[in-house]
């Protein structure tokens, strides 16, 4: 069976891939920073807290980690304003929910590398009159970062690539936006393969540098 391709239809739909594109990486941009913030407290709460508030922190990776991020989004954005009666646009709901999914991961990313640095250092420091917060943001972070960078950014990379799954929402990311052009051309496997093609594009510069940096930081 032959197929008669027609890629001027990609052509026809440019506007559409650009302004999907746009709202996919501005998606993704939000829900990378609050999740790796979010994440850095989760981290130092199992680290360092508390036990109480160090189970709480557990309790809240395990519990994210071992949920679909498609049913987070859905409670986000359909059931938190039938308890609080607060409502999100769509896109915030799925930024809310990529930024609490993913910062369970950061929090295990974080907690691994600071577990990483030689206990001594934090030893050394308290009797030198560090605090807490001074030696974590002078002497433990600055180290445990250089650790972590690869798997952070491989990390982000995957919050694009999820970042899809907005579409159930009716966030205009990529996969909406290419979803409604195919619903009024029927031409699925010319938009779809100009789809993975930019996501490619917009992934694969995150990838690369997150190559980079673990090649870089391997030979010091």
């Amino acid at each position: 069976m032959s197929y008669n391709w027609n890629f001027g239809i990609i052509w026809d739909y440019r506007f559409v891939y650009v302004y999907g594109a746009q709202t996919t990486v501005a998606l993704s941009i939000v829900g990378a920073v609050f999740a790796i913030l979010i994440g850095l407290f989760v981290a130092l709460a199992r680290q360092s807290a508390p036990k109480p508030v160090a189970l709480l922190a557990s309790a809240y990776v395990e519990f994210l980690r071992n949920t679909p991020l498609l049913v987070q989004i859905f409670w986000i954005f359909y059931c938190l304003p039938v308890l609080t009666g607060a409502s999100f646009t769509a896109f915030w709901a799925a930024a809310i929910s990529l930024s609490i999914h993913f910062s369970a991961y950061f929090a295990e990313i974080i907690r691994a590398g600071i577990a990483s640095i030689d206990r001594g250092q934090t030893d050394a420091a308290r009797i030198l009159g560090f605090s807490y917060a001074q030696t974590m943001a002078r002497i433990i972070l600055p180290q445990a970062f250089r650790r972590i960078l690869p798997p952070l950014v491989n990390m982000i990379a995957d919050i694009v690539k999820l970042s899809s799954l907005a579409s159930v929402i009716g966030v205009y990311e990529l996969m909406h936006s290419i979803n409604n052009a195919i619903m009024n051309t029927f031409r699925p496997l010319e938009l779809y393969s100009a789809l993975a093609v930019v996501y490619f594009i917009i992934i694969y510069p995150v990838a690369f540098v997150a190559r980079r940096v673990e090649l870089r930081l391997a030979k010091r």
